[in-house]
């Protein structure tokens, strides 16, 4: 998984745009709440199969991780797009609502207590450490190896597996999807691609 830049990511950020638009991408979040500016584009390689990722981040209301990713083929054809939005419930913990192909495929409250952007960020950047609130609550296995693998805190490894499980679980999607909706949330090198995506094997 590489990280595109200049004329390609332009040219596929302004085709998801305007896929949004005409409505070939259905969006739950209001259109205005995408990121543009903020768009990053992957370059894709698993099983046997070239795409490229497109990845919005929805801002708004949404928590940081939220995204909308779509997955495009070497044609400039969307293969399939994922909107994830992760916002605080009413019970103060952070809820995960996925929708693939503008169908709505999970819904659900992580347990995991609300924390800002900035939070987040700070245990990003700081990686695992033993205060963390996932490894107080025992943290399940595919969290715990993608938290090992991309060097991030057991709660955004946790959040990353409660985002991309339905991508990297469907029968028949591939790597491609999963590696793409994890991309989205860390930088994945080339090297960790497999590693990650056994990790929900």
């Amino acid at each position: 998984m590489t990280l595109v830049d200049g004329h390609e990511t332009r040219e596929l950020t302004s085709a998801a745009f305007e896929a949004v638009k005409n409505g070939e991408i259905s969006v739950q979040t209001p259109r205005n709440a995408l990121s543009r500016g903020q768009a990053k584009v992957y370059a894709v390689d698993a099983e046997n199969s070239d795409s490229t990722s497109v990845t919005i981040p929805v801002g708004g209301e949404y928590s940081l991780i939220s995204n909308l990713t779509v997955l495009f083929d070497t044609s400039g054809d969307i293969v399939q797009y994922s909107e994830t939005l992760v916002s605080e419930n009413e019970v103060g913990n952070f809820n995960i609502t996925s929708y693939t192909d503008g169908v709505l495929v999970n819904s659900e409250d992580t347990d995991l207590p609300f924390m800002t952007d900035a939070e987040l960020r700070q245990q990003a950047n700081n990686g695992a450490d033993s205060s963390d609130p996932m490894a107080a609550m025992g943290v399940g296995s595919t969290a715990a190896c993608v938290a090992a693998v991309l060097g991030v805190s057991g709660a955004t490894g946790y959040l990353i597996v409660s985002a991309c499980t339905g991508a990297c679980s469907t029968p028949g999607v591939g790597t491609a999807v999963c590696v793409a909706c994890i991309g989205a949330y860390a930088t994945v090198g080339s090297a960790s691609v497999t590693a990650v995506a056994s990790c929900f094997g």
